[in-house]
């Protein structure tokens, strides 16, 4: 495992390079927790940026980071424990919503994609929600 500093670091280069925010949340999240995850579940987290398809609803930064808790805590059948997993979304979902004043883009981003202050406002949720993950995903891991 390496330190959540480190993490963050990666969600935020991830973003700087071009990935969307829940590619780089999902990313540098799971880059903290050393998990390798395939190709395939890398490609799952773009289509939820921009709020899921840019529609600016659930903010992308916080699917990403509720997708690191599912790679890190979550089950692989039926029998397995899901409280773990629901109570670290859950956690990162009230503390992201309380520190950021919303859970939805369009409040959080403004409707723009086009400017640069997209850009600052999108790198500190991405940042957020990060921290947010790394913690309560190592709280639910003891």
């Amino acid at each position: 495992m390496r330190g959540p500093e480190e993490g963050r670091s990666h969600a935020r280069e991830c973003f700087s390079r071009g990935y969307n925010c829940a590619e780089s949340v999902l990313r540098g999240v799971c880059h903290a927790q050393g998990t390798d995850l395939p190709d395939a579940c890398l490609r799952m987290a773009t289509p939820f940026g921009g709020g899921i398809g840019r529609t600016e609803e659930l903010c992308g930064a916080l699917s990403g980071a509720v997708m690191a808790v599912g790679a890190s805590l979550g089950r692989t059948g039926p029998e397995g424990d899901k409280t773990r997993s629901y109570e670290a979304a859950n956690t990162i979902f009230r503390d992201f919503v309380s520190e950021f004043g919303s859970c939805k883009c369009h409040d959080l981003n403004k409707g723009d994609f086009k400017s640069p202050e997209h850009r600052v406002r999108c790198d500190r949720l991405v940042d957020g929600a990060a921290r947010l993950a790394i913690a309560a995903i190592r709280r639910g891991s003891t």
